[in-house]
């Protein structure tokens, strides 16, 4: 079975969270409890990132999502409707964001549980979270158009990115989207830059570019988490920049970087913590955002092929499955019209469903 779809979104699921009033938002809370969270590991830095994803994943692949998955992500929630990486008891409020530290609530955990609560649409509950979110998320944008990570700090391409993908979700987010998308497109290493840099990413303005910010930017440039068919081209369009030397399409730049560092490595993104390693999770995404700007087929040709006979080392860490990337691996098979149930005689909604604790 084949599927021409990209990102996560079924458009018959997608929630009009806009037009819900977020008075009584979310539910009362209770001591956490882990049943219904996908994977075994500690979840004390990943486990709404993980959820997420999982959820996404699943929702995309048409499997049925369980009930308890999603009372978990929405128990997650803070009162002011962000969410944090993990609240190991859900009774006791959620501390302020902080930059410094790096604790608290965060746009990264809160984006993709709104991405995740929104597609869902599972009840009143976490339709009613998602506007939490949104109303949260979009609180924390710069005055630049640009997202920080943790409520207080400076934006960054991972976050911003995230930020847009999400908000593309929910109706009435069009300027909050179209001012981070300037931001991201001054950010986006133009045509006076050397190169190999041109059309990438970096984590903030003035540091080199790299896959995991290219790549989640491009997730928001794109729009790459709304479902809408495309038809890819058969190779990425040149860069073509204005007279101050900016792109004049950032997504498509940005894709043509993607796909240049795919080919040159005959199919993954390099790991910019390991240098001349993979990094698989940024192949995976950078195939979502390749196939929703419809640029390079080769390339995405090149990085399935590359994740098909990695996906074992992928998606499990040596001791247990990792939920996160099952369900981003998921969502890059649908979105290059492979069937997830049988990517390289792997079954990842399956796979995934198996980490589901009880």
């Amino acid at each position: 079975m084949k599927f021409r779809v990209v990102g996560v979104v079924i458009a018959c699921l997608l929630v009009a969270t806009s037009a819900i009033s977020p008075a009584s938002a979310g539910p009362v809370r209770t001591a956490s409890s882990d049943a219904g969270l996908f994977g075994s590991s500690d979840p004390t830095y990943d486990g709404v990132y993980r959820q997420s994803y999982a959820l996404m994943g699943l929702m995309g692949a048409g499997a049925d999502v369980p009930d308890s998955a999603i009372a978990w992500l929405v128990e997650q929630q803070c009162a002011d409707g962000s969410f944090m990486g993990y609240r190991a008891d859900t009774s006791v409020p959620c501390p302020p964001s902080d930059p410094a530290t790096y604790t608290g609530p965060d746009t990264n955990s809160t984006a993709l549980a709104l991405a995740a609560l929104t597609i869902t649409g599972n009840g009143q509950d976490a339709e009613l979270a998602a506007v939490a979110a949104q109303d949260w998320l979009r609180q924390q944008q710069t005055r630049g158009g640009g997202f920080p990570y943790f409520a207080g700090g400076a934006a960054d391409t991972n976050s911003t990115g995230l930020a847009i993908a999400a908000l593309g979700l929910i109706d009435g987010t069009k300027r909050v989207r179209q001012h981070a998308s300037r931001y991201l497109r001054r950010t986006v290493y133009g045509c006076t830059a050397e190169p190999v840099q041109v059309g990438g990413l970096p984590y903030m303005a003035g540091s080199l570019p790299d896959a995991l910010s290219t790549t989640q930017g491009l997730l928001g440039l794109a729009d790459a988490f709304a479902l809408v068919p495309r038809t890819q081209r058969k190779a990425a369009p040149k860069v073509i920049c204005d007279s101050a030397g900016r792109p004049t399409d950032a997504s498509s730049a940005t894709a043509r970087w993607i796909a240049a560092q795919i080919t040159a490595s005959r199919g993954w993104l390099p790991n910019a913590f390991a240098p001349g390693e993979a990094d698989w999770n940024s192949t995976a995404l950078g195939v979502i955002g390749l196939v929703a700007t419809r640029t390079s087929g080769r390339a995405t040709t090149l990085a399935v092929a590359a994740l098909t006979e990695n996906a074992e080392a992928y998606i499990n860490d040596g001791t247990s499955d990792r939920p996160a990337a099952l369900g981003t691996l998921t969502l890059a098979a649908i979105a290059a019209s492979e069937d997830p149930r049988d990517f390289g005689g792997i079954d990842l909604p399956a796979r995934l469903l198996a980490t589901l604790q009880k």
